[in-house]
């Protein structure tokens, strides 16, 4: 299984809870889901004098203290759908009617900022989004159930996993993106989910396949085979056992190769080398 998180979850899940084709996995599956302790936050530039869009999508990181890894994002000009999923910038120390004022009061008192960030064209010409991403660990599961979410169907919800939080703000993320505005001469942004609703935000989800040596202890062995089912394995982010704080995309790689490495060769079966009449370039 290899769906990303959401995929592989949403499958595994309906098919032992729902379908019961698979009814011997773990009871641990969908625990210990983590959000890479992230936040998606920005800062569109408010003069158009230089193209933050132009450039590698992500070529640097930068360690704003122990815990928290930032990389500024670059969307090609003219990708400027991820708009939509932008708000202003409100700390969620107050409840959600409370934000949502707070964000009709920006509108009406910033008004060429909230054209700018919200309205008019050349929106990816001018923005930086900031990917915040801390090791600290946080934990929810996933099960299934029906929420508003899932419009009251049977679909897979999150909720708290018992004696952990996850936060909507990360903390330490509001402050330096209102410094790199400022630096930048830009106007901060946050997100719908977080800054309205008062929900995290990730680019990363991971976990919820646990590793332990038992079906009580986890949903996969140390070799991602998944417990009572031989020869069935997961590997994506649903394995991954906590929070790098940095893009895991290298690390589920290197996971992967592992696993693979570890799958007995087919008897009989050689590998031949490919053979080229032609160097490649």
């Amino acid at each position: 299984f290899s769906a990303g998180v959401m995929g592989t979850m949403k499958l595994l899940l309906n098919l032992r809870d729902v379908k019961k084709s698979l009814p011997n996995l773990s009871g641990r599956l969908g625990q210990m889901v983590r959000t890479n302790s992230e936040a998606l936050l920005g800062s569109v530039a408010r003069k158009s004098d230089i193209n933050y869009s132009q450039g590698v999508a992500i070529s640097s990181i930068y360690n704003y203290d122990e815990i928290t890894r930032v990389e500024p994002v670059r969307y090609p000009d003219g990708s400027s759908l991820m708009r939509f999923l932008a708000a202003p910038l409100i700390d969620t120390d107050v409840n959600v009617p409370v934000r949502i004022l707070k964000f009709f009061g920006w509108a009406v008192t910033h008004p060429i900022d909230f054209a700018k960030a919200l309205l008019l064209p050349g929106w990816a010409h001018n923005v930086t989004i900031l990917l915040v991403m801390q090791h600290a660990d946080n934990r929810m599961r996933f099960r299934m159930g029906r929420s508003i979410f899932t419009l009251f169907r049977t679909g897979m919800v999150a909720e708290e996993e018992p004696g952990y939080k996850i936060h909507a703000q990360v903390k330490g993320s509001h402050a330096l993106t209102r410094d790199f505005a400022r630096r930048t001469n830009g106007v901060s942004l946050g997100s719908i989910g977080e800054n309205l609703l008062g929900l995290p935000t990730t680019a990363h989800i991971l976990g919820g396949a646990p590793i332990g040596k038992d079906a009580c202890e986890g949903v996969v062995n140390e070799n991602f085979e998944v417990h009572n089912y031989k020869g069935m394995y997961i590997i994506d982010g649903s394995i991954m056992p906590a929070n790098p704080g940095v893009n895991p995309s290298l690390t589920i790689t290197a996971l992967a190769e592992y696993a693979m490495s570890l799958v007995p060769a087919k008897p009989g079966y050689e590998i031949k080398k490919l053979e080229f009449s032609e160097p490649l370039i």
